[in-house]
């Protein structure tokens, strides 16, 4: 977990929060396709891509638009999977899964979400003070 607050941290500071947690998330289920292709297990593959397309598409469609707004859904796709991630081997085993992983990749999906749902609403405060400034 040491290594997610100086991503958070980096991200945050050059601004790329809106562009970034997207692209990462798009990713996220690439991973467990890679695992599955760890332990050649093809039909595992296609279950972790069936699963991963949401969130690759979400990911991605997210990226494109670039909103502000959109990091709310960004963070709740996050925490989704923070979720899948706990509960991954209740939906099926992936023989290539390091038995670390899924808990792992939860408290890491978890605290990321958790971060921009926080985010999101300082930006929205923000906003609010800025447009009640430029009103006066």
């Amino acid at each position: 977990m040491g290594f997610i607050l100086p991503t958070i941290y980096v991200i945050r500071t050059q601004g790329l929060d809106e562009r970034a947690w997207p692209i990462i998330l798009a990713t996220l289920p690439i991973y467990y396709m890679l695992f599955g292709m760890l332990a050649l297990d093809v039909s595992v593959v296609m279950k972790e891509l069936a699963v991963g397309i949401p969130y690759i598409a979400t990911g991605l469609l997210v990226w494109r638009m670039r909103s502000r707004s959109t990091l709310v859904l960004i963070a709740l796709a996050w925490i989704s999977h923070g979720l899948y991630d706990y509960y991954h081997d209740f939906f099926f085993l992936n023989p290539g899964v390091f038995t670390w992983y899924p808990v792992f990749c939860a408290v890491v999906d978890v605290l990321v979400g958790g971060y921009l749902l926080l985010f999101c609403r300082r930006l929205v405060d923000r906003q609010a003070v800025e447009t009640n400034n430029a009103a006066k």
